[in-house]
């Protein structure tokens, strides 16, 4: 075996070696970085929503509190017409 025919011999099984694990780190950072962009995406959906639901629960918490006032002045409104009936 010739020195060339050893260099082969070991050289090339190691560049190949070397590559598949530069192809490997190269794949593996595309996956997370694709991971970090979905979990921006979501975090910002979720940011999204959330503010669509305070709006919502300030819209729903008018609502009650009108409910309860209109609520409280029919009750006075019911207490006099008992005071009336009960003379």
């Amino acid at each position: 075996m010739t020195n060339v025919q050893l260099y082969f011999a070991i050289g090339i099984p190691t560049f190949t070696v070397l590559v598949s694990l530069v192809i490997g780190i190269y794949q593996l950072n595309h996956v997370v970085n694709q991971m970090n962009l979905r979990f921006t995406s979501l975090e910002n959906r979720m940011n999204s929503l959330e503010s669509w639901l305070d709006s919502r629960m300030a819209v729903i918490e008018a609502d009650i509190k009108t409910i309860v006032r209109i609520f409280g002045d029919l009750d006075v409104r019911l207490a006099r017409l008992e005071e009336r009936t009960a003379r």
